[in-house]
């Protein structure tokens, strides 16, 4: 027999949590199926833009994350011979005129927490879906149980949100195309340094011609470093120790500021990619998340990205399931199809930010310096805010 619900959410990250909170909140019944039985290491995901805001509030949870996060106010952008200018978000639409900057641990905890409060015991840790069938009515996803058993669960809709290396989009005949960039980075999160220059609100980002250098405060008094490495550039193995000291040596040489090199979060090195999947439906199943698309980290929009997908597809199944199984197709098709339009424009804008901070000549990073002093001042520094927190993504 097959256990049922109203819906079943492949994948419990940030996007999966969000869709089933957003969903319960609703009143509907739901599963969440994580093959992980223990969070995976590492700390990515620590931008929190308006439009995730604005979801994070809808679904209850905005005043725990700024309280456990830093609101970054001001972005300074540097070139290679200076300062280039200031991106203000106080002039932002209220409430949000800023980007918080919280621990992605963080976010994931907050959301479980809220889901476990509403709906207890939904989250099946060590469930592993293995293929999909739909029948015209209803989804049926089977696959094994957390002690190898085999297991079916059945419901009126699902959404994958089992990330790029789930199996979601593989069972369902969706093809992801794209491919990796040329670009790698490492990133640490270091101690603040006392005279590091930088207020706890600000934000910067340095566009060294041997490749960008940014930096971005954490709660504690904490700043994550980020530098592109440059061609040629040995990088010192995976231990998290010597690739702090090699990220704290590599800001004060391109920056002139003298970062602490002591560790105190996660350290890594790590490369790009973008992929795009040619549908974000198939049926009553849609595709939310990494599992549809994966854009370059800079710029920091993928999670939010998930979350405005997770937001338009709970709101077509609201709409549309009282219609009946037909209605649900409909309008998960045309959900699928605006988001799928907002995630290329965001691996466009994606793209764009990782080849303004590559390694470059002296006359190429003076002209791109030169652009980018112009697009920091007014009338086209209102623009560069919008497109920076995600204007026209939603």
């Amino acid at each position: 027999m097959a256990e049922r619900a109203g819906v079943l959410i492949v994948g419990a990250g940030p996007v999966g949590l969000a869709v089933a909170l957003d969903l319960v909140r609703r009143g509907y019944a739901v599963r969440v199926l994580e093959a992980r039985t223990t969070r995976p290491p590492g700390n990515r995901a620590i931008g929190i833009h308006p439009p995730g805001l604005a979801v994070m509030r809808r679904l209850g949870v905005a005043d725990d994350l700024l309280a456990a996060g830093v609101a970054v106010r001001r972005g300074l952008a540097w070139g290679a011979r200076g300062p280039l200018g200031a991106l203000d978000l106080g002039s932002l639409p209220p409430p949000w005129r800023f980007v918080l900057t919280v621990p992605q641990p963080v976010t994931e905890r907050v959301l479980r927490d809220a889901l476990a409060r509403a709906a207890p015991d939904v989250v099946e840790s060590g469930s592993r879906v293995e293929g999909v069938a739909q029948d015209g009515r209803t989804v049926t996803l089977h696959g094994r149980g957390p002690n190898g058993e085999m297991r079916r669960w059945r419901a009126d809709a699902a959404v994958a949100c089992d990330g790029h290396a789930g199996s979601m989009c593989a069972s369902l005949g969706v093809r992801r195309r794209g491919g990796p960039y040329p670009d790698r980075f490492v990133m640490a999160d270091l101690a603040e340094a006392a005279d590091g220059g930088l207020a706890r609100d600000e934000a910067l980002v340095h566009l060294h011609r041997d490749g960008v250098v940014e930096g971005f405060p954490l709660p504690g008094a904490v700043r994550r470093w980020v530098v592109r490495v440059a061609p040629g550039d040995p990088v010192p193995g995976t231990n998290p120790e010597a690739l702090a000291a090699w990220v704290a040596e590599r800001v004060a040489r391109r920056t002139g500021r003298q970062p602490s090199p002591e560790l105190v979060g996660s350290a890594s090195a790590f490369g790009v990619e973008r992929w795009l999947a040619d549908e974000f439906a198939v049926g009553s199943v849609a595709i939310a998340g990494d599992a549809a698309h994966v854009l370059s980290p800079i710029g920091g929009q993928g999670m939010n990205l998930g979350w405005l997908d997770g937001g338009a597809i709970v709101a077509a199944i609201d709409r549309a399931l009282p219609s009946g199984p037909q209605a649900v197709v409909a309008a998960l098709a045309r959900a699928g199809g605006r988001r799928r339009a907002a995630a290329r424009r965001a691996i466009a804008r994606a793209a764009a930010n990782t080849a303004l901070g590559r390694p470059c000549a002296p006359l190429t990073a003076a002209a791109r310096d030169a652009a980018l002093r112009c697009w920091l001042r007014p009338p086209l520094a209102s623009w560069a805010r919008w497109r920076f927190t995600m204007g026209g993504l939603g």
